[in-house]
């Protein structure tokens, strides 16, 4: 079972080395277009994610879940189907 906590960790870790940011400049509940994610860099997201937690995403997921906290929760539904169990906080 992935945490939602884990996931936002790991997408804010990706988010500050892709997009040269300190942690503190890191908001979950941005936009994730305000750090200026781009779409290859999403793409680049999305495959880091997949490796890292063994999980089939949508490439679109950044799109259609566009904050850190909102990817995190999605992906952490996700992983409990894929994974079988719930999601966890």
């Amino acid at each position: 079972m992935i945490s939602i906590d884990t996931l936002e960790a790991h997408i804010s870790r990706f988010i500050c080395n892709e997009m040269d940011l300190l942690p503190e400049d890191i908001d979950p509940d941005l936009n994730l277009g305000a750090f200026g994610l781009g779409s290859l860099a999403s793409t680049r997201l999305i495959g880091s994610l997949e490796e890292t937690f063994a999980l089939r995403l949508s490439p679109t997921m950044v799109f259609e879940h566009p904050s850190i906290s909102r990817l995190a929760e999605a992906i952490a539904q996700i992983a409990a189907e894929q994974h079988g169990g719930a999601a966890h906080v």
